[in-house]
Parts: structure tokens; C-alpha cells; sequence
């Protein structure tokens, strides 16, 4: 939430700076994340008055003006129609520097039109960077002082605060300003207005409301405003709006949104000519239904949605968002203002239910003041009346089906002091509740009786207000004493401790974590690994709260590729990354929970490679991950055999065994599947089962004294028809007797139309060694040539 310091200065007044402030919010729980001075693309742009305006003696179109920065004239060629004497404007003096559409930098010189000297610029919000209005150059209010740099009246301090959800009265200005007057011993003040009826008409003749959800919508208020004018806001509301990150539409809606920015109110405003036969109907939807939301978007209605109605059709989703065809538009010249109070629950069930959040819907769901409601409603018709012109209709219709009585919560002072390990006082306490703006009942000496305040909705029982009492006096203040509590070990869980240990050795080998959700939609569930059973069902979830999160995986393979789509479409390509997580899926009518370990890899071996040109991932990277892996865990090494999951592209997958269980499965994903993404790079993707690997690890890893002998290397390149797989001569290999050969593995893989489209040649390295000795050449040549013979049989 970003918060202008010049608006929190309209509730109460502060001397503090705004390092100051940033630490007391934050104390008091409103985590400030970022403290910003507002940034201008000008200079030496200042107020200045025409005094005079006079034709251009040889342009039509231009107009000679005089204008005063309350201590010299200048003579300035303009070319405004609505340039007249009395306004004050912004004025760019000679050497003053602006920016063009382009972002480039220029400086105001004298300049020369038609003849005529000018000697400065009168400026439009565009030009000045402040909104994006060009039709006119800007009107500055008539006690802005003349001379005073356009910087120091537009400058502002810009809080960004982070909200945890049990804050919802301080999603306002007013509710942030509440909580920072408590923390500093002071006061926070509604500004004050007159409100002005200037009609004879009677809300009440032109309209009916009629709530048919009483528990749904515990009061609705309205207001009707004949003749208005919609346009652009003045500069002032515009500036407060973007200050505070909300964008500017129009004087009426712009109202709406600063009162809910100022109070926590939200508002809306119909075209009270298009509510059909001047009606409101609150109720919950009895069966599906259409509406064609603000944001264009024509939705589908669920049943027991919030709903206003007029005589015949919807016209808003309450507390959510307002409908298309009832909304404020350039010609609307009548105006129905609504403020409510909507019952939480049930807004988020309509926001969820849609898929649609908003503003007023984070701010219904958290809570808002019940009796502030006609404060609000009061204050946006006022501020109408001011920005929009217009004449207010006598009274309002308020619609309250059920009084709400006071919240009254008793606090011990003895609690207070037990959970706190403090030793406030009766009359600390109660300092500290009475700047909350909380009555205090003080007949007991023991006990208070607390008045709840409306707008306080967090606050149920006595241990939120012994939290709320903590607040004030400060968590810094809290001594913390000695500890009573006595740390007792719970030992881990021998599945935690396999997690604890993959989550290691994946990290040494450089790749990093990725955490993803659990709950997939139905499209991504398509994409999971098959278990090689046709019976594996995915499981749907009872009530998700969008279609993206109604299954439960069945693989991590959904998750990781979200991932690395999110990462290529931020210009990341090289991405080695793991995953530890449960799977979730139904066989033979039983629901089971797995935990797994999945690897993702894609782009350079080397990203930061010196020459910029690092070989890519392949399969083999993979598969030596998966070794080192596996092996870590005091497990055999893993035979890999051909497999043909459908997820995987064919000839580029395998499956692991480790003697006759499979533990995972490894290889290059089929490229249909990361179309499905729009991934148009190749993905390789790995999955173990982690309870395999808890029953299969075994004991303490053998430790051996480093060779004292040399070793002798040995190269082999086979010719091998292409069905041949790896692991049959890794097989034969490993059943090969011999005491010196002590290791091997693939050095190189090469497959070329030169050698035949069904063969490929795979590179082998021998490592020969003698255990006693330096063993002699001539007795690995020997030993080396007898392996070779065998291995005549497979090509």
C-alpha cells in the first residue's frame, strides 16, 4: 500500500521525519518496505499569474501574455485558448529544463514567434510530467504562492507499507493515520465539511432499496446527485490518486476511489438513469446468471452470489465490482452514490467464485466500519458537489435491517501482565486502550470493560486486545526475561532426514531449489508423468477456489515447467533447478501421498562461460547428476533402460531400476508438451521416488586409501546399431573379470549419416591399474585386448 505523507498529514500533524515515521509504523506492525522522495523530470518551473493577455499581432492562434513570478514580468508567447488574465499557472522560466515525449532533456530558451519575443513557457500537466492532460496548460489554485518552485508544491514523501491481513482498518489513510496517532500519543481528525442539499427532490422519491440478504448486507446507504459534470479531476485529486499508485478516470469515479483510499470505505457510482424502474434490490443469486463487468469481461454468475439488482437485471456484483451497462460514462448526467457494508464472507465467496478481485473486495473481506458508512457517503457527495458540480437530493436512503450492538470485550489486568511479562499498571492500560479510541468501563479495579470501536473488526476477544495493548507499548519494550520454555528435541522423521539428504546432494551439484504449488489445473495435470498403470487417477479437489487449483499433482512436472516458462519469459534461459515435494494420486479406489525428487534443466552447462559459447545441457548431464545422487545415498548404481512415457520424447528417455525396482524415470520432455506451455527450447526433466530410495539406501559409505600406483588410460570407439541401449554394454562391461581394470564410462557419443543412419559411435575411457605395483604397459595392452574381444560380439 503506498501511502502520501502530505494525506497522512490531513488527519493528524506530524513533526517526526520521515525516517521517523517509517520506524514508529513499523513498530506498530505496518512494515514499511520502502520510504520514496516523488522524482520530477523539471526544473525552475515555478507559479506564476498572467497578468495581461493580448492578441498575437501576426498568428491567429496565439496570444501575447504578461505574466508575474510575483517578482518580475515576463513577456511569453502562448498558444492556449483558455490562457486568460487572473489564472495562475505553471511557468517554465528561461534555463528551466523540461522533457519531451521521448525522454529527452531540453532547456527553455528566449525565443522568437512571429516577431514576437518570448521569453519563458506556460506549461500543460503532459509537459511537466505530472498527468497525461496536454489540452490546456495548467490552472494552479489562486493562493498558490507566486514565485514557489512547481517541486516543493507537487513534492511529496511516499510510504510503502506491507499489510498483514488482521490490518484491514488500516487499508486507509485515516486507519493508518488512527494507529500511528496511538503509537505517538496523539490524535487523528476527519476533515471537516459542510455538506450542501441544494435540491428539493427526496432520495427517497426517486428511489427504493430493498435488502433481501439482511445477514449478507448488514446496511446500504445512497445518495442521488441530478446534473453533474463528468470530466477530468482537478490537479490536486489527480496527484493524491497516482501518489498512491490508482489511476486516474474521471471526477466521479476518481471521488469514489479517494474515499476509499481516505477511509477504507469502498464506494460506487451508477448512472441512476440506467437502473431499471429506480430500484435496488441487494440479494443473493438463486440461479446462474450473466453480468458484464467494468472490466469488460461478460462473467458467468454462480449461484449464491451478492448481487444488486435493479427492477429487472443485475447491475453489480456487491463489494466486488460494478456491471457495464449501469456505469458512469462521459453523457451520464445522474448519478446513484452507494456506500455498504457487505458481509466478508460472502464477498470472498463472490470474488473466488469469479475469479475476481478488486480493491473494495480486499477491503470487504478484511472488514469495514459498520457506522462509518453515511460518513463516507456524506463526504464523497460532497466532494462530487465540488469536483462535478451538481445538486444533491434531500436525505439519503440508509437501509439497516438489523441494529448492530456495541462489541464489549473484558480484559484482566493481571492477564495482560502474565502473557506480556510486564508489570503495566491500571492506569497505563488504560491510557494505552483510550488511545486506541477505545472506551473503557473503570467501575472494576481489576477488570476493564473495553468498548470495541466499528471499524475494529480484527478484535474479538482479550487476548487481541492484550495483543493490541503490546502494540502500543512497544515490543522493544518488552523485557524478555528468562525464557520458561524448556527445548525438548523431537526426533525427525526417517523420511524428513532422506528429504533433508537429496535436498544436499542435489545443492552440491549446483543446481538450486524451486518451490511450486501443490494444486494444478486440468490442462497441466495432462502433462504428468504416467505411473504405467491405466488405473492412476488424479484427485480433484472438493472446493477450489479456481479452476488453476482443482487437481492435485501426480508429478512435479506441471510445477517445474510453470517455472521455467516464468523464467524464459524474464530472458533467463540457462536453468538447472530441483524440486522436493508430494505427489498425489488414486489407484484401485486408494488415495496415496509420495514424496518425490524431480530435476529440471535447460540452456548452457555454463552460462557465464568466458567465450559466451557454453555447450548446452544433454541427457548425459543428467544421468550424471542422477549417479552421483543415488550413489550418495550408499545405493548401487543405477541401470538405466529404455522406457516410453508418452510425456517423453522417443529415444531421448529412460528409466531408472536399481535391480529390479524403479526408482525414477529421466530424459528429454516431448516437445507437444512444452508447446502446451509455449516452451520452444528443449527441457529435460527427471523424477525419482524418494520412498524407493528410503527403503533401498544403505549403511555407512565404504571409505578406501588413495591409490598409491599410477594409473594407464585406455580409449575405445565402438560402431553400435543405433537399438543397441547404453546399458547393455555397461552390462557386459561390469561382467567383465579382470584385476586391473579398475573404472569406465562414456566418454563421447556421435551419430552422423557418415556412418549410417541406424549406427552410432560411442567413445569408451579405461582406467587400468595395478594395486601392488606400476603395472607394465605390456600387461594392459594384454588385458585391454582382451576386453575388446569381447566386446566384438555386440558390434
Amino acid at each position: 500500500m503506498l501511502v502520501p505523507l502530505s494525506w497522512l498529514q490531513d488527519y493528524i500533524p506530524l513533526s517526526h521525519s520521515p525516517e521517523e515515521l517509517a520506524e514508529i509504523l513499523t513498530l506498530a506492525g505496518l512494515e514499511v518496505d520502502k520510504v520514496e522522495q516523488t522524482l520530477f523530470s523539471f526544473s525552475n518551473v515555478v507559479v506564476g499569474e498572467v497578468l495581461k493577455v493580448e492578441p498575437h499581432p501576426s498568428a491567429d492562434k496565439l496570444k501575447v501574455a504578461q505574466v508575474s513570478d510575483g517578482a518580475e514580468t515576463f513577456q511569453v508567447v502562448c498558444g492556449d485558448p483558455s490562457c486568460q488574465a487572473g489564472m495562475r499557472t505553471a511557468f517554465a522560466k528561461l534555463d528551466a529544463y523540461l522533457t519531451d515525449d521521448e525522454g529527452k532533456t531540453f532547456k527553455i530558451k528566449k525565443a522568437k514567434l512571429r516577431d514576437v519575443e518570448s521569453f519563458g513557457m506556460l506549461c500543460t500537466e503532459k509537459e511537466l510530467g505530472l498527468s497525461d492532460h496536454h489540452e490546456t496548460i495548467m490552472q494552479l489554485p489562486k493562493d498558490a504562492p507566486l514565485g514557489t518552485d512547481l517541486r516543493e508544491i507537487f513534492g511529496d514523501t511516499i510510504f510503502e507499507i506491507s499489510l498483514t491481513p488482521n490490518l484491514g482498518h488500516c487499508m486507509s489513510m485515516l486507519g493508518i493515520a488512527r494507529d500511528l496517532a496511538a503509537m505517538i500519543d496523539s490524535k487523528a481528525h476527519r476533515p471537516s465539511f459542510q455538506l450542501e442539499e441544494n435540491s428539493h427532490e427526496k432520495t427517497s422519491d426517486a428511489l427504493s432499496v430493498e435488502i433481501k440478504a439482511p445477514e449478507a448486507c448488514p446496511r446500504y446507504s445512497c445518495r442521488l446527485i441530478r446534473n453533474v459534470k463528468i470530466a477530468l479531476s482537478p490537479l490536486w485529486l489527480k496527484k493524491r490518486l497516482e501518489a498512491a499508485g490508482v489511476r486516474s478516470i474521471n471526477n466521479i469515479v476518481d471521488v469514489t476511489n479517494y474515499i476509499m483510499l481516505s477511509c477504507g470505505q469502498p464506494m460506487h457510482a451508477f448512472d441512476y438513469e440506467k437502473i431499471g424502474g429506480q430500484k435496488i434490490s441487494v440479494q443473493l443469486t438463486e440461479k446462474e446468471t450473466t453480468l458484464k463487468t467494468l472490466d469488460g469481461e461478460k462473467r458467468k454468475i454462480p449461484e449464491g452470489i451478492l448481487m444488486i439488482y435493479d427492477q429487472t437485471k443485475p447491475i453489480a456484483v456487491a463489494g466486488v465490482m460494478g456491471g457495464a451497462e449501469s456505469e458512469v460514462q462521459d453523457q451520464t448526467r445522474h448519478i446513484l452514490l452507494e456506500a455498504a457494508d457487505f458481509n466478508s464472507s460472502v464477498v470472498r465467496r463472490g470474488s473466488k467464485g469469479l475469479n475476481l478481485r478488486s480493491e473494495s473486495s480486499s477491503r470487504f473481506e478484511r472488514g469495514i466500519d459498520h457506522e462509518g458508512v453515511t460518513k463516507a457517503l456524506d463526504q464523497a457527495a460532497y466532494l462530487i458537489q465540488k469536483v462535478a458540480g451538481g445538486e444533491i437530493a434531500e436525505g439519503m436512503i440508509d437501509v439497516i435491517p438489523k441494529q448492530r450492538k456495541e462489541k464489549k470485550i473484558k480484559c484482566r489486568i493481571h492477564r495482560v501482565n502474565e502473557i506480556l511479562g510486564t508489570t503495566l499498571s491500571y492506569s497505563e492500560i488504560e491510557s494505552f486502550l483510550h488511545r486506541l479510541e477505545m472506551d473503557v468501563d473503570t467501575t472494576d479495579e481489576e477488570i476493564f470493560e473495553v468498548t470495541i470501536p466499528s471499524y475494529r473488526n480484527d478484535i474479538h476477544q482479550e487476548i487481541d486486545l492484550i495483543e493490541e495493548i503490546a502494540r502500543i507499548y512497544g515490543y522493544n519494550n518488552i523485557d524478555k526475561g528468562e525464557g520458561r520454555v524448556i527445548n525438548s528435541p523431537i526426533p525427525h522423521t526417517p523420511m524428513y532426514l532422506v528429504e533433508q539428504k537429496m535436498r544436499t546432494l542435489l545443492l552440491r551439484e549446483g543446481l538450486q531449489e524451486f518451490l511450486t504449488c501443490d494444486l494444478i489445473s486440468p490442462k497441466l495435470s495432462e502433462l504428468c508423468l504416467e505411473k504405467g498403470s491405466s488405473d492412476l487417477k488424479a484427485i480433484e479437489v472438493l472446493h477450489p477456489s479456481s479452476v488453476d487449483q482443482s487437481i492435485l499433482r501426480t508429478s512435479l512436472l506441471p510445477g517445474l515447467l510453470q517455472a521455467v516458462k516464468h523464467n524464459f519469459d524474464r530472458q533467463t534461459h540457462d536453468i538447472s533447478a530441483f524440486e522436493i515435494g508430494r505427489v498425489h494420486f488414486k489407484l484401485e479406489e486408494h488415495f496415496h501421498e509420495r514424496t518425490s525428487a524431480a530435476l529440471v534443466m535447460t540452456g548452457k552447462r555454463n552460462p557465464h562461460y568466458f567465450e559466451g559459447k557454453g555447450a548446452h545441457v544433454d541427457f548425459f548431464d543428467l544421468k550424471g547428476i542422477l549417479e552421483n545422487v543415488i550413489v550418495g545415498f550408499g545405493i548401487p548404481m543405477p541401470t538405466f533402460s529404455p522406457s516410453h512415457l508418452k510425456s517423453f520424447h522417443p529415444g531421448k528417455q529412460a528409466a531408472l531400476h536399481v535391480g529390479s525396482i524403479r526408482i525414477g524415470v529421466c530424459g528429454e520432455i516431448h516437445p507437444e508438451r512444452l508447446e502446451t506451455l509455449d516452451i520452444d527450447k528443449p527441457v529435460l526433466f527427471a523424477q525419482l521416488d524418494l520412498h524407493d530410495l528410503f527403503e533401498l539406501q544403505g549403511g555407512f559409505t565404504q571409505m578406501a586409501p588413495l591409490p598409491q600406483f599410477p594409473d594407464s588410460d585406455r580409449d575405445l570407439t565402438l560402431t553400435l546399431k543405433k537399438e543397441i541401449p547404453m546399458e547393455k554394454v555397461m552390462k557386459h562391461l561390469r561382467e567383465f573379470k579382470s584385476k586391473l581394470l579398475k573404472d569406465f564410462f562414456l566418454l563421447d557419443l556421435y551419430e552422423s549419416d557418415k556412418i549410417g543412419a541406424d549406427f552410432k559411435n560411442i567413445t569408451l575411457r579405461f582406467t587400468y591399474r595395478d594395486d601392488e605395483k606400476t603395472v607394465e604397459q605390456a600387461q594392459v595392452e594384454k588385458e585391454h585386448e582382451r576386453l575388446v574381444e569381447t566386446l566384438k560380439n555386440l558390434s
